[in-house]
């Protein structure tokens, strides 16, 4: 399994956080009925897991590559003018982080100011994986709805 997971995140590391999360999932999810094929649910429980991060980091590569866009525009030639833009961008990015909550603020900046994995920071905060996807998702959220309002 954990091969597989290797093959398909090109990372140990990552393919190892996994393994324990469907380990982590198995554990709590409530076995009522006997299961016909543990292999084949271990399988599916495995690549459902490895799926859904796969797709979770897609969407978080968009999301910063807007935000890197909305921020600073690519140009051969910094005007004076795109300089101000920028810099008003950045004002009014600070103002909607400012606008969070304080829990989502520091959640979303401890992820991706400080590069801190969502693992360590829920070990951290004693929170669940899960809290800390929720927090930085709402900001990555009003961050995408800025960019779009910006862009109107």
């Amino acid at each position: 399994m954990e091969r597989v997971a290797r093959m398909r995140t090109g990372s140990h590391a990552l393919s190892e956080d996994l393994i324990q999360d469907v380990w982590l999932r198995l554990e709590n999810s409530p076995m009522g009925e006997r299961i016909e094929n543990p292999a084949g649910f271990l399988t599916h429980v495995a690549n459902t897991t490895i799926a859904g991060h796969m797709r979770k980091e897609r969407r978080r590569a968009e999301i910063d590559l807007e935000i890197s866009e909305l921020i600073w525009e690519t140009s051969d030639e910094i005007s004076p003018e795109r300089l101000m833009i920028g810099r008003e961008n950045l004002k009014t990015v600070h103002a909607a982080l400012d606008d969070l909550s304080e829990k989502t603020r520091r959640i979303f900046l401890m992820n991706r100011i400080e590069g801190i994995s969502h693992r360590r920071i829920a070990e951290m905060l004693g929170v669940s994986d899960e809290t800390v996807y929720y927090h930085i998702r709402r900001a990555l959220e009003r961050l995408a709805t800025l960019r779009d309002e910006i862009a109107d």
